[in-house]
C-alpha cells in the first residue's frame, strides 16, 4: 500500500530508539520507521531525549527521561526512587504536555504506540484527543503494565510497598486506563494475543501481524561439512531470561558424550555486568572455558558471517519470549535451529520441518537436541533447505510491511467512517 490521503503522516511513540537498544522493539520501530520513509510515508519519531539522537530529522526529544542513562533505567543499573518510579510507571507530566504540544503541531493521520514501558501512560492520555486514529503495537506486556497493573513491572517485595502499588493502581492508573484511547492493537503472535484477550482487552481490536526478517541482509550462505569443533551460536541478550546459562549447561553434557566431536559456543550480545559475571561462573563451574568465546554487541555483518560460519543455531529463551526474530534471521542464513517453546516463538516453526523444539529451562534436552542434528546429516539438510524456503516466502520484511500496512488502512477507513 502507497501512501495516500487517509494515511500519509504517522506518528510513532517509543520509549527508545536506535542507536540506544536494549532488546528488538526499538530496532523494530526504527526498521518500520525507515521502510515507511523509504516507500514516501511522513514519519516523526517521539521518544525521549538522546545525544545520539541529535541531528535526526525525524526525531522528536520529548519523553522527560535520558537515553544516555539507560542502563540506569532500562536495566536496574541503579534503584529507581519513588517518584521516579511513579513517573517511569504511572504519569509524567512533563512528558503529557510535550507530547500534546507536538501532536497538535503535526496533526498526524496516524498514531502508533510501539512500545512505552517507562515512559508511563502520559502519551497514550497525551494523544486521547488527537483527531485521528490511535493504534498500539504490542511485542510483550508492556501495554498490560501501563495500563492495567503497574506492579506487575515492579514487583512490590513487602506489604507496605505491596498497599501503596495497589492504591496507586485503583487512584491513579485505573482512572488514567479508562481515558486511554485506542482503535486497534497490534500483536506479534498469537501468545501475546491471548495474554492482552485474557487481561479482559476485547478480542476484536487485536490482531496478530507476525514478524518478518530482510531477506537481503540474512541470505543463506554456502552449505559446509559440520566444522572442527562443531560451532553453535548464540545471538542475544545477555540475562537468565535468554538461557545462555542453559546452553552452557548443555555444553558440559555434550562434552560428556563418548561419540560426539568436541563444540564450541560463540556468544554474541551483552548484558549487565552483574549477570556475565555470573555467567562466567557457571562456565567455571561446568569446566568449559576453552569452548566458550564471547564476542559482545557486533554490527549485524559481523552476525551474518557468523551464522554463515556456524553449524547450529541455539535459542534458549526461559521466558516467554513474545515471538523472537533472531532465530528467524538464522533461518534465512542457512543454519538448523534448536529452540525452546517459550512463549510465541514456536509459533514460527514446525518441529522436526524447519526447527528441532525443546521446553525451556532444560539443559538435557537441549543437548540431545544438538546431538541429534550433529548426528544426522539429512536432518540438518532438511532444515536447513526447509528453512531457507519459509523465511525467503513466509518472512520477509516486505510481506510484514503489507500486513502491516493492511492493518493501518482499515483502521484509517474505519475511522473515516465514523
Amino acid at each position: 500500500m502507497e501512501a495516500n490521503r487517509q494515511v500519509k503522516r504517522i506518528i510513532r511513540m517509543v520509549a527508545l530508539y536506535p542507536p540506544y537498544i536494549v532488546g528488538g522493539n526499538e530496532m523494530l520501530t526504527r526498521d518500520i520507521a525507515e521502510a515507511l520513509l523509504a516507500r514516501g510515508y511522513e514519519i516523526h519519531v517521539l521518544t525521549a531525549r538522546g545525544r545520539q539522537l541529535d541531528g535526526i530529522p525525524y526525531i522528536h526529544q520529548v519523553f522527560n527521561y535520558s537515553l544516555d542513562h539507560k542502563d540506569e533505567i532500562f536495566r536496574a543499573g541503579r534503584k529507581l526512587a519513588p517518584a521516579e518510579l511513579f513517573r517511569h510507571h504511572v504519569f509524567d507530566p512533563v512528558t503529557y504536555r510535550n507530547v500534546r504540544h507536538v501532536v497538535q503541531q503535526l496533526r498526524p493521520d496516524l498514531i502508533v504506540a510501539d512500545n512505552l514501558f517507562m515512559a508511563s501512560a502520559a502519551p497514550l492520555l497525551a494523544v486521547r484527543d488527537a483527531p485521528c486514529p490511535v493504534v498500539a503495537q504490542v511485542a510483550d506486556k508492556w501495554l498490560l503494565f501501563i495500563l492495567i497493573d503497574w506492579g506487575l513491572a515492579i514487583q512490590p517485595g513487602t506489604p507496605l510497598t505491596r498497599f501503596v502499588v495497589d492504591a496507586v493502581r485503583v487512584l491513579v492508573q485505573r482512572p488514567i486506563a479508562q481515558r486511554v484511547r485506542l482503535d486497534g492493537i497490534v500483536t506479534v503472535s498469537n501468545f501475546i494475543r491471548g495474554l492482552y484477550v485474557d487481561a479482559g482487552f476485547p478480542p476484536e481490536v487485536l490482531e496478530t501481524k507476525y514478524l518478518g526478517i530482510h531477506n537481503e541482509v540474512f541470505f543463506p550462505g554456502l552449505p559446509h561439512p559440520l566444522s572442527d569443533p562443531v560451532r553453535l551460536v548464540f545471538i542475544g541478550a545477555l540475562w537468565e531470561g535468554k538461557g545462555p546459562q542453559v546452553v552452557v549447561q548443555a555444553l558440559q553434557i555434550l562434552a560428556q558424550m563418548e561419540d560426539m566431536p568436541r563444540v564450541h559456543l560463540d556468544v554474541f550480545g551483552d548484558g549487565t555486568d552483574h549477570f556475565k559475571r555470573y555467567l562466567r561462573k557457571v562456565i567455571h563451574e561446568q569446566g568449559v572455558e576453552d569452548m566458550v568465546t564471547f564476542h559482545g554487541f557486533v554490527p549485524w555483518e559481523r552476525l551474518v558471517q557468523a551464522m554463515h560460519r556456524s553449524d547450529i543455531f541455539v535459542f534458549s529463551s526461559i521466558w516467554d519470549e513474545p515471538f523472537a526474530i533472531t532465530p528467524l534471521q538464522a533461518l534465512g542464513c542457512g543454519l538448523p535451529v534448536v529452540a525452546t517453546r517459550a512463549g510465541g516463538t514456536a509459533e514460527g516453526f514446525v518441529d522436526g520441518e524447519t526447527a528441532l523444539l525443546i521446553p525451556p529451562n532444560d539443559p538435557q534436552m537441549m543437548a540431545d537436541a544438538i546431538a541429534r542434528l550433529v548426528r544426522d546429516e539429512s536432518l540438518r539438510q532438511r532444515i536447513r533447505e526447509n528453512g531457507i524456503r519459509e523465511a525467503q516466502e513466509r518472512w520477509s520484511f516486505e510481506a510484514y510491511m503489507e500486513r502491516l500496512l493492511d492493518f493501518y488502512q482499515r483502521i484509517a477507513e474505519c475511522w473515516r467512517q465514523g
